[in-house]
């Protein structure tokens, strides 16, 4: 399997890692398209740009891109006929709404859209939050367009105890939408119901304790 997977500026870069090393273990052929603004984040949220780049390399990215590499090969639907589906993770709306209206003046986008004209899948992982009318409607106009909007949320009935069970989560969820759901990155329902303690009682103590915290939302 070929996948690209397409890094925004968005915050949540460490998911990016993670889709590509959990692609890498599957014996997926994995290429990386970064664009200049995920960089920036990786200043606050990944050490350095330079040591990003190196560990999504070291996870398992077979190529690097910078999104304003127009001549690499993802930049041609006639190349896209190797590659099986894409992923813009995480995603800005900025991006998303580029996708939606075909304003392909990137490589990632320019690769989303390439994917979406020969019936690929393209999974969009956002993080924004709040999502006002202009946002909401920019995600509606990508689903008609044939993008998979996949919220960067929690699922709590998972019992996530770590960062690890939330970024896996997410990445299982992109998983699902790709078809692929023989991994093991988060338990499903029911399954999930008999596992572990209570969300209630992991925060607030056996009972519901902490009465004086609650009281500071009352």
């Amino acid at each position: 399997m070929y996948v690209v997977v397409g890094v925004t500026g968005s915050s949540g870069l460490v998911l990016a890692l993670r889709l590509t090393e959990v692609l890498n273990s599957m014996n997926c052929r994995v290429d990386v398209v970064l664009s200049k603004a995920s960089a920036r984040v990786a200043e606050g949220e990944c050490v350095s740009p330079e040591f990003f780049v190196s560990k999504i390399r070291e996870l398992g990215a077979r190529e690097v891109y910078w999104e304003d590499d127009l001549s690499a090969p993802l930049s041609s639907s006639s190349y896209f006929v190797y590659v099986d589906w894409v992923a813009v993770i995480p995603a800005t709306i900025k991006t998303v709404s580029s996708i939606a209206h075909g304003l392909a003046d990137n490589l990632i986008v320019r690769a989303a859209t390439n994917a979406l004209r020969l019936g690929k899948k393209v999974i969009a992982v956002i993080r924004e939050s709040p999502l006002g009318y202009v946002e909401l409607r920019s995600l509606y106009m990508a689903a008609k367009a044939g993008v998979t909007v996949v919220p960067a949320v929690v699922g709590f009935y998972a019992k996530p105890t770590t960062l690890r069970d939330v970024v896996d989560f997410i990445v299982g969820k992109v998983l699902d939408v790709a078809g692929i759901t023989t991994h093991s990155l988060y338990t499903r329902w029911p399954q999930s119901s008999s596992i572990g303690g209570d969300l209630c009682s992991a925060l607030y103590g056996e009972g519901g304790g902490a009465p004086g915290r609650a009281s500071q939302h009352s």
